[in-house]
C-alpha cells in the first residue's frame, strides 16, 4: 500500500478577485498564486492606480472584496477575518508609517505584537524581546528608546517594518518600504529584505524603485488596469517590452535609487 500525502497549500492563493469603487473596477477576476515553501520576494510592479495597493487592503481585510476567494496558508481570509491574520502568519507594512511618534521605537513595536497576540506566551515582557530582535534586524538597534517622531521618515518605515517582523510572520506584505529612503537606506532595506528570505519568509513586495526590486525579487508580477498582464523572472521582467512600455517607459533611466515616482492611492 502506498503512502498518502498531503499537498502543503499555497503561501497565498487569490482567485475571482474584483473589486470595484463606485463605477471604477479596480481589480477584474484577479489572480495570484504564490508556491508553497516559495520563501522569496514576489515584487508586483504597476502605474499608480494599477490596483496594487488594493490587493494588499483585501487581503488584509482593510476594505471588502465584492468577488474572490483569498486563502493564506490554506486559510481562508474572509471566513477569519483581519484579526486573524496574525495567527496565520501575515504581517503588513503601508505607504505611510502608522507610528505614535510621542512613543519610543522599542514600544511602537511591542504595541504592534501586543495588539494581534498570536498565542505566545509571555504577554509584555516577550513582547519587549520580540520588539529588541525586529529593531536590531532592519538596523535599528541603537535608536529603541529615541521617540518615533524624532527619526527621520525613512527610519520610521524601517520602525514599521520591525513592527510587522516582531509578529514573526511567514508572508510579510510590503507597500512601497523604499519610498522616502535615501539611496543608503535602500541598499540597507535590500540587505534586510534578502536576510529575510533567506530566513524562510516569503515576501509580496509593491515598489516603484527597479534598483530594489531587481536586488530582491526573484518573480515580478505587472498589474495594468486591475489585471495582471507579465508574469515572470525579474530578469525577463526588466527585458520584457511589455513592461518597458508600459511601466519603465522613457523614464528607464530614471527608475531606481533616485527614481521614486509617487505612492499609488489604489
Amino acid at each position: 500500500m502506498s503512502a498518502v500525502t498531503t499537498a502543503e497549500p499555497p503561501v497565498l492563493n487569490v482567485a475571482g478577485l474584483r473589486k470595484s469603487f463606485g463605477g471604477v473596477r479596480v481589480l477584474h477576476d484577479f489572480g495570484l498564486v504564490i508556491p508553497a515553501q516559495s520563501q522569496t520576494c514576489v515584487a508586483i510592479l504597476g502605474q499608480n492606480g494599477a490596483g496594487k495597493t488594493t490587493l494588499l487592503n483585501l487581503i488584509t481585510r482593510l476594505v471588502p472584496a465584492d468577488a474572490g476567494t483569498i486563502e493564506v496558508f490554506g486559510h481562508d481570509v474572509f471566513a477569519g477575518g483581519a484579526r486573524h491574520l496574525a495567527s496565520y502568519g501575515v504581517a503588513r507594512t503601508f505607504q505611510s508609517p502608522r507610528l505614535l511618534l510621542d512613543d519610543s521605537c522599542l514600544n511602537n513595536v511591542a504595541l504592534g505584537a501586543l495588539s494581534v497576540r498570536r498565542g505566545w506566551e509571555g504577554g509584555h515582557a516577550a513582547a519587549i524581546r520580540r520588539a529588541a530582535e525586529a529593531l536590531d534586524r532592519v538596523g535599528l538597534a541603537a535608536h529603541v528608546g529615541r521617540m518615533a517622531g524624532s527619526l527621520p521618515f525613512g527610519s520610521r518605515k524601517l520602525v514599521e517594518l520591525a513592527r510587522a517582523l516582531a509578529l514573526r510572520p511567514r508572508l510579510l506584505l510590503l507597500d512601497e518600504p523604499a519610498a522616502g529612503l535615501s539611496d543608503l537606506e535602500e541598499h540597507r532595506l535590500a540587505d534586510v529584505l534578502t536576510g529575510l528570505t533567506d530566513s524562510g519568509i516569503t515576501l509580496l513586495l509593491i515598489e516603484h524603485r527597479m534598483a530594489l526590486v531587481a536586488a530582491t525579487a526573484r518573480r515580478v508580477v505587472m498589474m495594468d488596469g486591475g489585471r495582471i498582464v507579465f508574469d515572470g523572472r525579474a530578469a525577463d521582467a526588466i527585458a520584457s517590452p511589455l513592461v518597458r512600455e508600459r511601466y519603465l517607459g522613457a523614464g528607464f533611466d530614471r527608475v531606481g535609487p533616485a527614481g521614486h515616482e509617487g505612492s499609488e492611492r489604489t
